[in-house]
């Protein structure tokens, strides 16, 4: 893709030829309600064609996740359908028995999750788990033909096809390799509907922009059917052919992509769309204002290299960060920026190079850094599905936190009811276990876990890529506001450059572990210098030139 919108014109399909195909999903009057007898879902009913993407979208609870799933004829714990039809490919959901909705899983509709660790066993390597699942819906096949499969999807997908790289385990992939190997995974079996629940959320927008394509070439070269879940309205605008706005668990509108993003109709839908950040849009962004350490510096990095065994993944890194200033830090998937993270933090000590906070070294280790140090940064995972102790509730877990920083126990309900409030969560959450909350309600727990502590350098990875618009919108103005009011400095690691044009004050480029470009954001975003840089700039989807090139 040479840049937002190319593949607009001979790729997208005319919506008189979708509509003339009769529907891979029909869904009528579908309708959940909880134990509780509170409906989460009413009167839901849309179909979905050959070829054709709807992409669902609204903010986290509007139920857009639990209709994907019923297309799987899965509901969550403690819900049920008590109303309505889902039929897909022919064969109503509702009410199958188990036999029935194993012969269509996995053949005639396959699914990819926002997690993708959730997909995998951590203890078995990813070719093997590869091949169990292939041999389970094929028996008849030689291991040579299963693997050429394997190798085929692979490199769709953007994904070395060599063993080594296949023999891994998990755990020793990046987020956006394991999501793509995730992706791979669904396309095994060529199924006629794929669900795919955020699927991009944690890839960087060189990986996204191929994943985007991916998608749209296959749906549209073997009439595959896809139902898109996610909060990136500038995903939706570039690959949706149709788009079904949630709100409250009802369709609150449901047209063409065009006229979604062109000529919304709903006051709610024109709400998520002025809240989604664009790059475009802020083109008129203003930019935000060696010695061994910088006294006045809030966090200094100098000469830092950082290992994984033999090999070398981030080298020579060279940075400060001002007082109340927030600093993104932008690359692919495996450019070293999660890594630098956390070395930062001190969960990764195979490294070379010094890490000071005004003005003072740290050990290399969290455990060995002084109490103050360990107050003074708190770091944000980017995963709010596994950085969460499920078997806590959340105030249990922001009061560990509270407890470890040395906080007054007298002190500590209030704090955690202040710090909850602050990133709009009320008292119902903190009694409430991580499984009980939506991914964005997590990770503004996880969120609120670190404020506690009152840090002076906040090191965000990823923090927003979970989050529906409304919620992230949300989240950046408390950052915003933290960075203003309290001085608060920030290392906001990300692939997304709309959020970053948002936020950041400078950028720090990375590519294969080293910078490559650094820069006030205004500059790097919009005169760019490194070739690299630009490449990613130019990937990076915008709602505004989408619609540009598809519709205007």
């Amino acid at each position: 893709m040479s840049g937002p919108g190319s593949h607009a014109g001979g790729a997208e399909r005319a919506a008189d030829v979708l509509a003339s195909r009769a529907p891979i999903v029909e869904v009528s009057g579908l309708t959940l309600d909880i134990v509780s007898g509170r409906t989460i879902v009413h009167d839901v009913g849309f179909t979905v064609r050959p070829g054709e993407i709807l992409g669902v979208v609204g903010e986290s609870g509007s139920g857009k996740t639990t209709v994907g799933m019923t297309l799987l004829g899965y509901v969550r714990d403690g819900a049920r359908i008590v109303g309505g039809s889902v039929r897909v490919d022919g064969v109503e959901m509702v009410g199958a028995d188990e036999a029935a909705l194993r012969a269509l899983r996995g053949h005639r509709v396959s699914y990819v999750s926002q997690d993708p660790s959730a997909a995998f066993n951590p203890a078995l390597r990813i070719r093997k788990q590869l091949l169990s699942f292939m041999r389970v819906h094929d028996r008849e096949a030689s291991v040579e033909e299963l693997g050429e499969r394997i190798d085929e999807v692979f490199a769709e997908v953007a994904l070395p096809v060599e063993r080594e790289f296949q023999n891994r385990y998990p755990h020793q992939l990046s987020g956006g390799q394991l999501q793509r190997v995730a992706i791979a995974l669904a396309l095994l079996l060529k199924p006629p509907l794929i669900v795919l629940d955020e699927p991009t959320t944690g890839l960087d927008v060189t990986s996204q922009d191929k994943i985007l394509r991916l998608v749209r070439d296959l749906c549209t070269k073997h009439d595959i059917a896809a139902l898109y879940v996610t909060h990136d309205l500038a995903v939706v605008a570039d690959i949706a052919d149709t788009v079904m706005v949630m709100r409250f668990g009802e369709v609150v509108e449901h047209a063409t992509a065009r006229e979604i993003f062109c000529d919304p109709q709903a006051d709610y839908t024109k709400a998520l769309i002025a809240a989604a950040p664009d790059l475009v849009i802020d083109e008129a962004t203003e930019a935000r204002a060696h010695a061994p350490f910088d006294p006045d510096a809030a966090l200094s990095v100098r000469g830092l290299s950082g290992r994984y065994g033999s090999r070398t993944v981030i080298h020579d890194i060279d940075f400060d960060l001002r007082r109340g200033e927030c600093l993104a830090l932008v690359g692919e998937s495996g450019s070293g920026k999660s890594t630098l993270s956390k070395c930062l933090i001190g969960l990764h000590a195979d490294h070379n190079g010094a890490i000071a906070l005004e003005g003072v070294e740290v050990p290399r280790k969290a455990i060995r850094r002084p109490l103050a140090a360990r107050k003074e940064m708190q770091y944000i995972f980017q995963s709010p599905h596994t950085s969460l102790n499920p078997r806590r509730t959340v105030a249990e877990s922001i009061a560990m936190v509270h407890a470890a920083v040395g906080g007054s126990r007298r002190t500590r309900a209030q704090e955690i009811r202040d710090v909850l409030d602050r990133v709009g969560l009320g008292d119902r959450h903190a009694s409430a276990l991580p499984w009980q909350l939506s991914g964005g309600e997590r990770q503004r727990a996880s969120i609120a876990r670190a404020l506690v502590a009152k840090p002076k350098v906040l090191i965000c990875d990823e923090v927003t890529s979970a989050l529906d618009v409304i919620v992230q919108d949300q989240v950046l103005d408390l950052l915003r506001e933290l960075l203003a009011e309290e001085q608060l400095s920030m290392v906001f690691v990300t692939h997304n450059l709309a959020v970053v044009s948002e936020l950041a004050d400078r950028i720090l480029v990375m590519q294969h572990g080293r910078i490559v470009e650094e820069g006030a954001a205004d500059q790097v975003l919009h005169r760019p210098e490194h070739e690299y840089t630009k490449q990613l700039v130019g990937n990076t989807l915008s709602i505004q030139a989408v619609r540009d090139e598809r519709w205007v």
